[in-house]
């Protein structure tokens, strides 16, 4: 039967004390950068860096031949040292059922010192046998931003830290682009949206002077978090509400056309463009939008 573990940093901390590590661990998740990083603690465990054998199944010229070559290397070199070794399966569910049945004699049989670490998107598609013989660690999107959150108030203590685990979906992938922006300018971006109904042509300026090539990700997320939350005080029983508050009105039309209109400006900036004219011609359609 399959042994599902929630706490991962739980499982490592035991590692490290007993050395006692399973013989084949099944990492789940549907974001790969996030599984990359549990790969990376995994290994930090090991006192002596050990031997690392790795074979992406996502990659669809590897053969069933070359991965049993692979395989064959660990029984060889088992043979010779004690240094422990790592055969990292990625995107298992790939894998042939020809595969993964000669897989599951190796895992009857694995090879001293060796340890098989598997990740895949769900394992619900991987043959059962192979499952239930994995210690098995399943990351929903929750634990995903949870984890993000408490490095980034590690890294720099900021009350938008949870908006940014939402929006990315790895630890250096936001320090990147967060440092290209700052809590003041989302105060006042916040303050501004709050009273837009008031403040449009504040609104439109401020963007003028902070959208860069590299923040406008950032700001234009926020921003839809924000319009996502008028359209809803603008519909169904919360409508008489919004009337008596000062919630900007925005029916499903603008809200389509706000989407559209910013995925169209994201999608520009991979161009070789000109910033500021691709900026001017954003504002101008957001604010035939919003008028």
């Amino acid at each position: 039967m399959k042994q599902i573990t929630t706490n991962w940093r739980h499982f490592l901390d035991n590692l490290s004390k007993t050395k006692t590590i399973p013989h084949a661990i099944l990492l789940v998740s549907s974001y790969s950068d996030f599984l990359d990083e549990k790969i990376a603690e995994f290994l930090e465990i090991f006192s002596q860096k050990p031997q690392i054998f790795q074979h992406d199944f996502a990659d669809n010229r590897l053969s069933k031949t070359e991965f049993l070559e692979e395989v064959n290397k660990l029984y060889f070199s088992s043979l010779y040292g004690d240094n422990s070794k790592i055969f990292l399966i990625k995107n298992i569910e790939n894998a042939h059922i020809s595969v993964l049945n000669s897989f599951l004699k190796i895992l009857e049989d694995p090879p001293l010192n060796t340890y098989f670490l598997l990740t895949s998107f769900s394992s619900d598609l991987i043959i059962p046998t192979i499952v239930s013989r994995c210690q098995i660690f399943l990351f929903n999107d929750l634990n995903r931003k949870n984890e993000l959150k408490k490095k980034l108030d590690t890294w720099k203590k900021s009350p938008y830290n949870a908006i940014y685990a939402n929006i990315f979906t790895n630890f250096d992938q936001a320090t990147l682009a967060i440092k290209g922006i700052s809590d003041s300018d989302l105060d006042k971006l916040k303050s501004l949206l709050n009273n837009l109904t008031k403040s449009k042509f504040d609104f439109l300026l401020f963007l003028n002077q902070v959208l860069t090539k590299e923040n406008s990700f950032i700001f234009l997320q926020i921003i839809t978090a924000h319009f996502k939350q008028f359209f809803l005080n603008n519909s169904g029983p919360n409508k008489k509400d919004a009337k008596k508050g000062n919630f900007f009105d925005l029916d499903s039309e603008k809200m389509v056309r706000i989407n559209q209109t910013f995925k169209k400006f994201l999608s520009s900036l991979e161009t070789n463009a000109n910033f500021n004219i691709q900026k001017s011609g954003f504002l101008v359609r957001l604010n035939n939008i919003l008028t």
